[in-house]
């Protein structure tokens, strides 16, 4: 039957399942544990000290980064990107390597096959430094799955076959099958079939010396897939029978579905219809209840061409359907092209030519798609063994080229002899030149001498400027630290005052005579007492939480990133900033509020240098309302509004944002494209040096993240501060 014996139909099942089983290559032989599993060895093994250097636990750790890139890619990225980085300070080699490859499969597995090929080289590039080759021919076969997606054969199989050498040599026959599986599938592409069932053979071959059962299944189902593409059906079955039988004894759910659906195409082809429908309806209950949709569509579709063979219309038009709607959720244009011709035919039986008509042109319409996808795809490999051939030709003419080399240095050393009578004659003109010439370049020297001077003078004062930038930071902060410490202190010298007349009074109660003593009013006395030492203490332990939060603010550190609470860094910054404005000018008012997100999670920064960030920013929105501006019209009330979410950029990465905002006057058009720039301000000469913004631009930029602002004249200010999770 027509429309069961397309080639490309199993090809595709077999394809991915390749794609699929056989990245299991890129780590070796994951023990079968579970995700949970492997997150709970870890745990236990980060109980030891110095785990980080440990190779058990790199390796462990490797095997989990590689369960999340086939399960979860984007969850893998961050895990594998801190892999690496543990790898390369344990400086263990061969770990590093496997976790470049498998960040590769991560990327490979989402589909960005440029990123993974980069992975992939930088993983290849070490395993190579190392005198084991053992990883090599791994890597070259994934190297080689990425152009083959890609759709440059003749680079793909130059690595495939690279590989194939690499496991021959260091006996890895894993590695070995599935390269001959991949090549495989490239020559059924390019329909060289009976290489292709060659490839085949030698790969059942090799997984029949180890014993795997599994990929010994893969090699009878694609045997047959070639034999039943050449027109082979009786030869396709016996395979096949023995591919199912293997399969219902390894109680596999991939391998029963996939060799049932092969068994149906074969029977279709030798109109066994009952025997193909019993076997379609097995692939579609197994594909249905594990979830593969390719296979679910490709078994409905057949199923229902079965029943528009058997004139069961109706039928037919319900699986069709049902195996279009899969096709549609899959996006999977073959599927679709089929489920549309079929869906024209059925249709058109039923006298709906109409929907006959439309169901064709959506036919065409993929058909012509894949063709030319198909076409694209051949015309890059041409093009590749284009190349290749004009290279052969090119190292032919090249060892021709040589004998006339050979010829032409008689030649050419008579000529040199000559030549070299005319230099000789004209040394002495050169020998005065190059005196012209270096009396130029010690003039050059002397000039460049000055230049670096004023350079060194010119960094010399760039630096003051910065220090006293940071002065100028350091005295609002200390005035800041001034005013918030004051309050506790008032509540402290007050409550001990009042508590030495209560204790006065206390002291004169007991001295009065039994008779006239009330110890209900000593009681209420030391009650008092007792609470007021309550307060002091309260008091002081606030006192003392801000001195321990400057102490820590003031740390220099080595810059090192901490797991740092955002909301609680700019709270802290920006009551100081407010209160060392208050400081400054007891009449200053100015409400300030916080929207902070409370989501928002740690991330990796330097504290102290972010501080000084968001001081800066919070102080010059605070300094937009220094003098104060008459209210038009009632105007509204002066306002600083500091806001924190969790944002996601255009790539998809997450990131926290931090906005500060005031209604105050906000900047020009004129000025608003040089306030980052270093020594621009708009203050008064003496009150600040320029570098503030400038300072906060780089420490922001170091932290990978972008600072912004947007500001309408007359009517307000606001900074946005992005950045990543790191």
């Amino acid at each position: 039957m027509k429309a069961l014996l397309r080639p490309h139909e199993s090809k595709l099942g077999r394809i991915a399942f390749c794609i699929i089983g056989f990245f299991i290559l890129s780590i070796g032989l994951v023990q079968a544990q579970t995700i949970e599993e492997l997150k709970a060895d870890l745990e236990k093994l980060s109980q030891k000290p110095g785990y980080s250097k440990d190779t058990v636990y790199l390796n462990k750790a490797n095997d989990l980064g590689f369960m999340l890139a086939e399960s979860n890619p984007d969850s893998a990225f961050l895990f594998l990107d801190k892999q690496i980085e543990m790898c390369q300070k344990a400086n263990y080699k061969k770990g590093e390597s496997e976790a470049l490859k498998i960040f590769g499969n991560a990327l490979q597995n989402k589909g960005d096959f440029a990123a993974s090929i980069e992975y992939y080289k930088k993983s290849l590039a070490i395993a190579q430094s190392m005198p084991d080759d053992r990883l090599l021919p791994g890597i070259l076969n994934n190297i080689g799955l990425v152009y083959f997606n890609l759709g440059n054969y003749a680079e793909a199989l130059g690595n495939f076959f690279e590989a194939i050498k690499g496991a021959e040599q260091t006996g890895n026959l894993n590695v070995e099958g599935a390269a001959l599986n991949n090549i495989a599938m490239i020559y059924f592409e390019q329909g060289k079939l009976e290489e292709a069932k060659t490839k085949y053979q030698e790969m059942l071959v090799i997984y029949q010396k180890m014993g795997n059962q599994g990929r010994m299944i893969l090699a009878y189902n694609n045997l047959g897939d070639v034999e039943l593409k050449q027109n082979k059906p009786f030869e396709a079955l016996e395979h096949l029978k023995i591919g199912h039988a293997s399969a219902l004894a390894l109680q596999s759910p991939e391998f029963i579905e996939m060799t049932a659906r092969t068994l149906a195409d074969i029977y279709v082809a030798l109109d066994s219809a009952d025997k193909a429908e019993n076997l379609y309806r097995q692939s579609i209950a197994i594909a249905k209840e594990k979830g593969y949709g390719v296979p679910y569509s490709h078994s409905l579709v057949g199923l229902a061409e079965l029943y528009y063979v058997k004139g069961n219309y109706q039928e037919a038009l319900l699986y069709a359907n049902e195996g279009l709607e899969q096709a549609n959720k899959m996006k999977q244009a073959m599927q679709q092209r089929n489920a549309h011709e079929l869906l024209a035919k059925i249709n058109e039986k039923k006298g709906d030519f109409q929907g006959a008509l439309a169901d064709y042109k959506l036919f065409k319409q993929y058909n012509d798609s894949i063709n030319n996808a198909r076409g694209q795809r051949l015309a890059a490999t041409l093009e590749a063994e284009y190349e290749f051939s004009k290279k052969t030709l090119e190292f032919e003419k090249a060892s021709l080229r040589q004998w006339w080399l050979i010829f032409s240095a008689f030649i050419g050393l008579f000529t040199f002899l000559i030549i070299l009578f005319i230099v000789y004659r004209n040394r002495n003109k050169l020998n005065k030149a190059f005196l012209i010439l270096k009396e130029k370049n010690v003039e050059i020297e002397s000039k460049n001498e000055k230049l670096e001077n004023a350079l060194d003078q010119l960094r010399s004062t760039q630096l003051q400027l910065i220090q006293s930038e940071k002065m100028a930071s350091l005295g609002e902060l200390t005035a800041g630290i001034a005013h918030e410490i004051q309050n506790p202190l008032n509540f402290v010298n007050n409550f001990s005052e009042v508590s030495a007349e209560l204790m006065q009074e206390l002291k004169v109660e007991r001295l009065k005579v039994e008779g006239k003593r009330s110890e209900t009013v000593e009681e209420e006395i030391i009650g008092d007492v007792i609470q007021n030492l309550e307060k002091i203490h309260q008091h002081g332990k606030r006192a003392d939480a801000i001195v321990k939060g400057m102490l820590e603010h003031s740390k220099t550190g080595k810059g090192e990133k901490i797991l740092t609470d955002i909301n609680s860094l700019t709270s802290e910054c920006l009551r100081l900033s407010y209160h060392g404005f208050l400081a400054k000018d007891k009449n200053f008012k100015v409400d300030f509020r916080t929207e902070f997100d409370p989501g928002l999670p740690k991330i990796n920064v330097v504290p102290q240098d972010l501080s000084r960030v968001f001081i800066n920013i919070i102080n010059n929105a605070f300094q937009a309302f220094s003098t104060p501006q008459p209210p038009e019209g009632g105007g509204n009330i002066p306002t600083v509004k500091v806001k924190t979410k969790v944002v996601k950029s255009p790539s998809g990465d997450l990131g926290v944002e931090i906005r500060v905002s005031d209604n105050g006057p906000g900047i020009p058009d004129a000025i608003k494209d040089k306030i980052f720039q270093p020594f621009f301000t708009t203050k008064p000469p003496g009150e600040g040096t320029g570098l503030g913004l400038s300072l906060s631009y780089d420490i922001v930029k170091a932290h990978g993240g972008e600072i912004k602002v947007n500001s309408k004249f007359g009517e307000g200010t606001e900074f946005l501060i992005n950045l990543p999770y790191i």
